[in-house]
């Protein structure tokens, strides 16, 4: 359904609600400004028939005073009503950044993986950025030009009635057609918007994965793909160029083809001896300024659109809906996590990516999950933090359903280390600390020395006080696993999910790893995808997965007989550790 301006207007005036005192202000302010508008225009009248026609001395005296002072209040008024108006909009979309944060901290994963990265971040950024000064812009030239309007035909009536009427004629033809090419571009903005998040998400990628560009040689080509949506980015702003100059254009052509009509028809009335000249001249000045206000108003007209394209784009996420959880606080289970019947399908994929997946995982017992690549352990494992929910089949906690309990106290019975370790742009001990950031310094020192993580720590330049960079770029591979294991720990999730990386690396940094994961699964309920032969070995329970089914579970022992795969699968992993 096509969204219309009034409905856009009505929802971001209810974003003005929290600071109405600041448009209250901007209101008496622009009703002070516009006022003077009309003063001037009806001073016309007095200064052609008392001075320049009567010779009135006492009118050549007051005039130039009143004229001085009209000028001056609306010089302060407007200045005013801009700042008033600027400060509400500035707030109002600061909130609206928030709200918008906020939500997309809220969506499903499968949603925000959907959008890309790119793509949030623009409308986050960008089409704030768009919306916050048209939006400051529009509103002020539709409350100070639009009392304007108002005062200006209100003067124009009282000096005569008919030559009002016969100017006012092409207001709706000028209305018109701003609205149409307003229209316009709406689309053209809405298309460029998109088009920004899409090379906001090339870029990110392109930055992310700046070693595979150089390693590959892919300079050239991926600078291609990012010329080319550079120029149809460019294409759709000289279309809105050319929408927005075209309104512009008609607008002034209105505006003369109407000054022409009322001079040769206020002259006529003036000879007829219906009109006086200081009046005639007050209804012309009315109506000419009259035209300005309505030339601007027709150019934010089509402001509004570059808005309303931003906003729409802002609304359709704010219209998602979020992450449902229930009412019931999740406590450390007592017997078991099991998987009832279950079967998911990832959002518009044709395939299940797990199939009718029963399973009982034990308290404080590790169950490894081993399988091709493909076969759905990942996916099984989303399934407890409540990443995905099942197609079909639930996931119990001690008999209850994972929906029944509140999002935030099931997360934080669970930790995860997983093999993209996200390190943040942060110090060392706020990287460890990011599950429990009012957690003591003993506490994050206590927990980097269980994952042998405070000796390279403290030969770090400034220990745990050193900055990382974006991604811990300064950090190896085996020290960002570390550091990833010492938040989990910080945690003391009751819950661990554990993806073993599959990166080789040196003998020391695998041996203190080790180390490290066996402390953390000390008397935990694990859930572990494996990698290594020493996992498998020491794992209470074993499930192989294949194609999303479970085709064996078991010990080490029993599988070895009795799974084909399983042995097949053994076999690659006895080149590990």
């Amino acid at each position: 359904m096509k969204k219309n301006k009034s409905s856009f207007l009505v929802k971001t005036i209810l974003f003005f609600r929290p600071y109405w005192y600041y448009v209250l202000l901007s209101l008496i302010f622009a009703f002070l400004a516009s006022l003077t508008s009309g003063g001037i225009a009806w001073m016309v009248k007095p200064v052609m028939d008392q001075v320049f026609i009567q010779k009135n001395y006492l009118y050549l005296k007051l005039l130039p005073v009143g004229v001085f002072f009209f000028f001056s209040l609306r010089g302060v008024a407007s200045l005013l009503q801009a700042y008033f108006m600027r400060t509400a909009s500035l707030k109002m979309v600061n909130d609206m950044r928030v709200n918008l944060y906020r939500k997309i901290l809220h969506l499903p994963l499968a949603l925000v993986s959907r959008e890309g990265t790119g793509q949030h971040l623009s409308r986050v950024l960008n089409d704030t950025l768009v919306l916050e000064p048209i939006l400051s812009n529009v509103l002020t030239v539709f409350l100070l030009e639009g009392f304007s309007i108002i005062i200006l035909i209100g003067v124009a009536f009282s000096r005569s009635i008919k030559l009002t009427v016969f100017s006012l004629i092409l207001m709706p033809f000028i209305a018109y057609g701003a609205r149409k090419l307003g229209s316009r571009v709406r689309s053209a903005r809405k298309k460029a918007q998109r088009t920004i998040g899409e090379l906001s998400h090339r870029l990110t990628e392109t930055f992310t994965g700046i070693r595979e560009v150089k390693i590959f040689g892919r300079e050239t080509g991926v600078l291609r793909l990012f010329r080319r949506e550079i120029d149809r980015y460019a294409r759709f702003l000289l279309k809105i160029t050319k929408y927005r100059e075209g309104s512009k254009s008609l607008v002034d052509l209105m505006t003369g083809l109407g000054g022409a009509m009322i001079i040769a028809y206020g002259g006529s009335l003036i000879m007829k001896g219906e009109l006086t000249p200081g009046a005639f001249f007050s209804v012309l000045t009315a109506i000419l300024m009259l035209f300005t206000p309505i030339r601007k108003m027709a150019r934010a007209y089509t402001g509004l659109s570059d808005a309303q394209a931003a906003w729409e784009r802002i609304e359709e996420i704010l219209t998602l809906p979020e992450e449902k959880g229930g009412t019931l606080k999740a406590h450390p289970p007592k017997r078991h996590i099991f998987l009832e019947s279950v079967s998911f399908r990832y959002p518009e994929a044709e395939s299940l990516a797990l199939k009718d997946i029963s399973l009982e995982i034990p308290v404080g017992r590790v169950t490894a999950l081993v399988g091709p690549s493909g076969a759905g352990k990942s996916t099984l494992a989303a399934l407890i933090p409540r990443f995905y929910d099942p197609t079909e089949g639930r996931v119990l906690l001690d008999g209850t359903d994972l929906r029944e309990f509140d999002l935030e106290s099931l997360r934080a019975l669970i930790g995860i280390v997983s093999q993209e370790i996200v390190i943040f742009n942060a110090t060392v001990a706020e990287n460890i600390a990011f599950g429990d950031p009012e957690a003591s310094p003993e506490a994050i020192q206590e927990a980097a020395r269980l994952a042998n993580a405070h000796e390279f720590i403290e030969k770090l330049p400034q220990g745990y006080h050193t900055l990382l960079g974006e991604g811990g770029v300064s950090l190896s591979g085996g020290q960002k696993q570390r550091l990833a294991i010492a938040r989990a720990i910080l945690r003391n999730p009751p819950i661990l999910i554990l993806d073993e990386a599959t990166s080789h690396l040196d003998p020391l940094s695998e041996k203190l790893i080790q180390d490290a994961l066996y402390r953390l699964m000390q008397g935990r309920t694990t859930i572990v995808i494996a990698h290594r032969l020493s996992t498998i070995k020491g794992a209470h329970k074993i499930v192989v997965l294949d194609k999303g089914q479970i085709v064996a579970e078991g010990p080490h022992d029993k599988l070895i007989e009795e799974c084909k795969l399983y042995r097949e699968l053994y076999s690659v992993f006895e080149g590990r550790p």
